[in-house]
C-alpha cells in the first residue's frame, strides 16, 4: 500500500473530530473516529477523456486498487463523480462496502457490478443513518445534466460538512441543510456547466457561516472551466470573514473539531 492510502489506513482520528483528505475534483475520503473510512465523489482514472475526451490534467491522490472503504457516497452519476473505471474496482476490493447514491446514479452502479443489496438510496429532503454517519440530502440545481442530482450534509463524531456537489447557487434549497449549523462547506468553484462561480461559493459559504470552507470541483480538466481558488479566498474574506477559507493540494489532509452545539455560526 503506498502513499495516501497508507496515511488514510494509519491515521487515528480523535473523538469529537473527522479527518478528511481531498482527492482532486469533487472527491474526498473521509475517516471517522470509529475507523470508519468514506469516500465522497471519488474520481481516480481517466474516464472523463475515455468516454467524453476531458483530458486530466492532474494525477489522482490516490489510486483504485488502494482504496479501502467502508461506504461510497455519490452526489450524482457524472463520470467525474461516479467514476466508471474506478468503482469496480473499489467495489471487488471491499466486498463489506456499501454505496450510498441518488437514483440516477442506479445504472451507473449496475454497471459498476455492484449488487443491490449494498446499494442505498438516496433521495431528497431524506435523512439517511448509516452506521453512525447521518447523511441529509436536497436537491442540488445542476438543471437538464442531472435532474437527481443532489447536495448532502455528511454528520459524524458531532461534525457537519456541506458537499455542495454540482449546483448552482440557490439559497432557497440549501437554506434548510444550513440550519442545522455546518462546521465545513466544501463548494464546487468551476464555474461552467451550470455550476457555482468563485463568486457564488463565497455568496453560499456566506449563508451558511460555517467555520471552514475548502473549494474544490477546479483544474482537473481544461473543459470544466478555470475555476480561481485564490479568487473565492478572496471572496470569502469580503463576505463571510468570519470564515476560514483553506486550500488544500490534491491528497492533502484537513482535521475538523466538533464545536459546542450551543455556540452559534
Amino acid at each position: 500500500m503506498r502513499g495516501l492510502a497508507a496515511e488514510i489506513r494509519d491515521r487515528r482520528v480523535a473523538d469529537g473530530s473527522l479527518r478528511l483528505w481531498w482527492l482532486g475534483q469533487a472527491g474526498f475520503a473521509v475517516k471517522t473516529p470509529a475507523g470508519r473510512v468514506l469516500y465522497v465523489d471519488p474520481y481516480l482514472s481517466d474516464a472523463a477523456e475515455r468516454l467524453h475526451g476531458f483530458k486530466r490534467l492532474s494525477l489522482p491522490a490516490i489510486v483504485a486498487e488502494d482504496v479501502q472503504a467502508d461506504l461510497v457516497i455519490l452526489t450524482h452519476e457524472h463520470t467525474d463523480h461516479l467514476d466508471p473505471d474506478a468503482l469496480p474496482v473499489i467495489a471487488r476490493a471491499n466486498p463489506g462496502c456499501r454505496f450510498a447514491a441518488p437514483g440516477g446514479c442506479d445504472a451507473g452502479l449496475r454497471t459498476a457490478g455492484v449488487e443491490p443489496e449494498r446499494c442505498l438510496s438516496l433521495r431528497p429532503n431524506e435523512v439517511c443513518d448509516i452506521d453512525g454517519v447521518r447523511l441529509h440530502a436536497v436537491p442540488a440545481d445542476h438543471g437538464d445534466l442531472s435532474p437527481t442530482a443532489l447536495s448532502l450534509v455528511l454528520e459524524a463524531a458531532q461534525v457537519r460538512v456541506f458537499f455542495s456537489g454540482d449546483t448552482s447557487w440557490r439559497p432557497g434549497l440549501f437554506g434548510p441543510l444550513f440550519a442545522l449549523g455546518m462546521d465545513l462547506v466544501v463548494p464546487c468553484i468551476n464555474g461552467v456547466f451550470g455550476n457555482m462561480n468563485h463568486i457564488d461559493a463565497a455568496m453560499m459559504v456566506a449563508q451558511a457561516a460555517p467555520r471552514y470552507a475548502i473549494p474544490c470541483h477546479f483544474w482537473t480538466f481544461a473543459e470544466q472551466g478555470a475555476g480561481d481558488p485564490a479568487g473565492f479566498c478572496h471572496a470569502c474574506r469580503q463576505l463571510a470573514p468570519r470564515v476560514r477559507p483553506v486550500l488544500l493540494r490534491p491528497g492533502e489532509g484537513f482535521t475538523l473539531k466538533a464545536r459546542p452545539r450551543d455556540v452559534q455560526p
